[in-house]
Protein backbone atom coordinates (compact mmCIF):
# COMPACT_ATOMS: atom_id res chain seq x y z
CA UNK A 1 0.00 0.00 0.00
CA UNK A 2 1.67 3.23 -1.11
CA UNK A 3 2.11 6.19 1.33
CA UNK A 4 -0.65 8.09 0.03
CA UNK A 5 -3.36 5.07 0.56
CA UNK A 6 -2.11 5.13 3.51
CA UNK A 7 -2.91 8.44 4.91
CA UNK A 8 -6.23 8.70 3.19
CA UNK A 9 -6.80 5.37 4.87
CA UNK A 10 -5.53 6.87 8.30
CA UNK A 11 -8.04 9.99 7.78
CA UNK A 12 -11.05 8.15 6.86
CA UNK A 13 -10.22 6.16 10.74
CA UNK A 14 -10.35 9.81 12.33
CA UNK A 15 -13.71 10.90 10.71
CA UNK A 16 -15.77 11.56 13.99
CA UNK A 17 -19.44 10.18 14.05
CA UNK A 18 -22.08 12.96 14.65
CA UNK A 19 -22.62 12.15 18.56
CA UNK A 20 -18.71 12.33 19.05
CA UNK A 21 -19.16 15.92 17.38
CA UNK A 22 -22.11 16.68 19.14
CA UNK A 23 -20.41 15.70 22.70
CA UNK A 24 -18.17 18.15 22.29
CA UNK A 25 -15.10 16.01 22.28
CA UNK A 26 -13.32 15.66 18.76
CA UNK A 27 -10.21 17.21 17.98
CA UNK A 28 -9.82 20.08 15.11
CA UNK A 29 -11.19 20.44 12.60
CA UNK A 30 -14.48 18.27 13.86
CA UNK A 31 -14.92 20.29 16.22
CA UNK A 32 -18.72 21.67 17.68
CA UNK A 33 -18.00 24.85 16.77
CA UNK A 34 -16.88 24.31 13.23
CA UNK A 35 -20.02 22.53 13.24
CA UNK A 36 -22.42 24.97 14.42
CA UNK A 37 -20.31 27.70 11.87
CA UNK A 38 -20.79 25.05 8.56
CA UNK A 39 -24.42 24.91 9.73
CA UNK A 40 -25.12 28.38 10.29
CA UNK A 41 -23.14 28.97 6.66
CA UNK A 42 -25.60 26.45 5.26
CA UNK A 43 -28.76 28.15 6.87
CA UNK A 44 -28.76 24.51 8.70
CA UNK A 45 -28.89 26.00 12.18
CA UNK A 46 -32.54 24.90 13.30
CA UNK A 47 -31.43 21.50 13.32
CA UNK A 48 -28.89 21.19 16.00
CA UNK A 49 -31.13 24.11 17.83
CA UNK A 50 -33.67 22.06 18.11
CA UNK A 51 -32.54 18.57 18.70
CA UNK A 52 -30.41 20.72 21.91
CA UNK A 53 -34.17 22.35 23.01
CA UNK A 54 -35.60 19.23 23.10
CA UNK A 55 -32.78 17.90 25.47
CA UNK A 56 -32.80 20.44 27.26
CA UNK A 57 -36.48 19.74 28.19
CA UNK A 58 -36.21 16.20 28.96
CA UNK A 59 -33.31 16.44 30.99
CA UNK A 60 -35.42 19.72 32.98
CA UNK A 61 -38.53 17.02 32.91
CA UNK A 62 -36.44 14.58 34.57
CA UNK A 63 -35.05 17.14 37.21
CA UNK A 64 -38.72 17.46 38.18
CA UNK A 65 -38.68 13.68 38.97
CA UNK A 66 -38.69 12.26 42.32
CA UNK A 67 -36.62 9.49 43.89
CA UNK A 68 -39.30 7.16 43.68
CA UNK A 69 -39.39 7.58 39.61
CA UNK A 70 -42.64 9.80 39.34
CA UNK A 71 -43.09 12.96 38.28
CA UNK A 72 -43.84 15.54 40.64
CA UNK A 73 -45.02 18.15 37.78
CA UNK A 74 -48.86 17.59 38.44
CA UNK A 75 -48.10 18.07 42.63
CA UNK A 76 -45.92 21.29 42.25
CA UNK A 77 -47.10 24.23 40.02
CA UNK A 78 -44.59 25.85 39.28
CA UNK A 79 -43.19 22.73 37.75
CA UNK A 80 -45.88 22.33 35.53
CA UNK A 81 -45.53 25.91 34.33
CA UNK A 82 -42.00 26.10 33.91
CA UNK A 83 -42.12 22.62 31.86
CA UNK A 84 -45.75 24.00 29.75
CA UNK A 85 -42.93 27.25 29.13
CA UNK A 86 -40.40 25.38 27.42
CA UNK A 87 -42.63 23.23 25.65
CA UNK A 88 -44.81 26.19 24.26
CA UNK A 89 -41.55 27.80 23.34
CA UNK A 90 -40.35 24.56 21.53
CA UNK A 91 -43.59 24.44 19.19
CA UNK A 92 -43.45 28.15 18.22
CA UNK A 93 -39.84 28.49 17.50
CA UNK A 94 -39.61 24.93 15.93
CA UNK A 95 -42.65 23.11 15.35
CA UNK A 96 -45.58 25.64 14.39
CA UNK A 97 -45.90 26.12 10.68
CA UNK A 98 -44.52 29.03 9.70
CA UNK A 99 -42.46 28.92 12.89
CA UNK A 100 -39.21 31.34 12.72
CA UNK A 101 -36.66 27.98 12.94
CA UNK A 102 -39.39 25.16 11.73
CA UNK A 103 -37.96 22.35 11.25
CA UNK A 104 -38.47 19.75 8.24
CA UNK A 105 -40.98 17.06 10.14
CA UNK A 106 -43.37 14.56 8.11
CA UNK A 107 -47.26 15.87 9.05
CA UNK A 108 -47.54 13.00 11.49
CA UNK A 109 -44.69 14.33 13.64
CA UNK A 110 -45.38 17.87 13.68
CA UNK A 111 -49.32 17.04 14.57
CA UNK A 112 -48.36 14.26 17.30
CA UNK A 113 -46.00 17.42 19.16
CA UNK A 114 -48.89 20.24 18.51
CA UNK A 115 -51.69 17.73 20.36
CA UNK A 116 -50.05 18.50 23.53
CA UNK A 117 -49.80 22.02 22.72
CA UNK A 118 -52.85 23.87 25.03
CA UNK A 119 -52.28 20.69 27.54
CA UNK A 120 -52.49 21.36 31.14
CA UNK A 121 -50.03 18.43 31.98
CA UNK A 122 -46.53 18.71 30.06
CA UNK A 123 -46.14 15.94 28.28
CA UNK A 124 -43.72 13.18 29.05
CA UNK A 125 -40.00 13.65 27.05
CA UNK A 126 -40.81 10.26 25.21
CA UNK A 127 -43.48 12.74 23.04
CA UNK A 128 -40.30 14.42 21.50
CA UNK A 129 -38.41 10.99 20.50
CA UNK A 130 -39.85 10.55 17.01
CA UNK A 131 -39.22 13.88 15.76
CA UNK A 132 -35.14 14.17 17.21
CA UNK A 133 -34.49 11.02 16.29
CA UNK A 134 -36.13 11.97 12.82
CA UNK A 135 -34.00 15.53 12.50
CA UNK A 136 -30.70 13.70 13.87
CA UNK A 137 -31.05 11.16 10.70
CA UNK A 138 -31.56 13.73 8.92
CA UNK A 139 -28.23 15.90 10.16
CA UNK A 140 -26.33 12.55 9.92
CA UNK A 141 -27.37 11.15 6.07
CA UNK A 142 -26.68 15.04 4.95
CA UNK A 143 -25.15 17.83 6.44
CA UNK A 144 -23.29 16.03 8.42
CA UNK A 145 -21.79 14.28 5.24
CA UNK A 146 -20.49 17.57 3.80
CA UNK A 147 -19.58 19.09 6.98
CA UNK A 148 -16.78 16.40 7.22
CA UNK A 149 -16.00 16.61 3.44
CA UNK A 150 -15.29 20.28 3.74
CA UNK A 151 -13.07 19.98 7.19
CA UNK A 152 -11.11 18.06 4.27
CA UNK A 153 -9.99 21.99 2.99
CA UNK A 154 -8.28 24.61 5.50
CA UNK A 155 -11.43 27.03 5.23
CA UNK A 156 -13.07 24.92 8.06
CA UNK A 157 -9.96 26.15 10.28
CA UNK A 158 -11.90 29.98 9.98
CA UNK A 159 -14.41 29.79 12.84
CA UNK A 160 -17.02 32.29 13.25
CA UNK A 161 -16.48 33.35 17.11
CA UNK A 162 -20.46 34.17 17.12
CA UNK A 163 -21.16 31.03 16.04
CA UNK A 164 -21.56 29.33 19.88
CA UNK A 165 -24.08 32.68 20.44
CA UNK A 166 -26.29 31.83 17.53
CA UNK A 167 -27.69 27.98 19.25
CA UNK A 168 -29.57 29.45 22.18
CA UNK A 169 -33.11 30.46 22.15
CA UNK A 170 -33.82 33.76 24.63
CA UNK A 171 -36.41 32.51 26.58
CA UNK A 172 -35.79 36.25 28.22
CA UNK A 173 -36.43 37.96 25.52
CA UNK A 174 -39.92 35.36 24.28
CA UNK A 175 -41.27 36.05 28.02
CA UNK A 176 -40.89 39.87 28.22
CA UNK A 177 -42.76 39.49 25.01
CA UNK A 178 -45.55 37.48 26.16
CA UNK A 179 -46.47 39.82 29.29
CA UNK A 180 -46.72 36.56 31.27
CA UNK A 181 -45.82 37.62 35.00
CA UNK A 182 -46.54 34.07 36.33
CA UNK A 183 -44.64 32.36 33.44
CA UNK A 184 -41.24 35.29 34.05
CA UNK A 185 -41.52 34.35 38.26
CA UNK A 186 -40.71 30.54 37.09
CA UNK A 187 -38.44 31.21 34.88
CA UNK A 188 -36.51 33.76 37.38
CA UNK A 189 -36.56 30.97 40.26
CA UNK A 190 -35.66 28.07 37.59
CA UNK A 191 -32.27 26.57 37.96
CA UNK A 192 -32.01 25.26 34.50
CA UNK A 193 -32.70 27.39 32.48
CA UNK A 194 -33.71 26.86 28.76
CA UNK A 195 -30.38 26.03 26.63
CA UNK A 196 -28.39 27.62 29.10
CA UNK A 197 -25.80 25.68 28.59
CA UNK A 198 -25.93 24.31 25.21
CA UNK A 199 -22.19 23.38 25.16
CA UNK A 200 -22.52 20.38 27.88
CA UNK A 201 -21.65 17.09 27.10
CA UNK A 202 -24.45 15.75 24.93
CA UNK A 203 -26.04 12.60 25.66
CA UNK A 204 -28.70 9.77 23.75
CA UNK A 205 -31.19 9.31 24.02
CA UNK A 206 -32.05 12.68 25.79
CA UNK A 207 -35.05 11.62 27.26
CA UNK A 208 -33.61 8.89 29.75
CA UNK A 209 -33.59 10.24 32.74
CA UNK A 210 -29.98 11.26 34.04
CA UNK A 211 -28.49 10.34 37.33
CA UNK A 212 -28.79 12.11 40.57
Amino acid sequence: MSYASRSNSKELVKRPTLSEVLSDATAPPYTLKAFMTYLSESHCLETLQFTLAAKEYCETYNSFVDQAGEPNVTTDPSAGRHLRMLYQLLLTTYIIPGAPREVNLSSDMRDSLLRYKDQLTPPLPEVLEPGVRYIQELMENSIFLLFLNSCATPSCQDLAPEASDMIGVSVDSSVRRSGDESTQSVRVNSKRPFLSHHMRSWSWPPWGRQPD
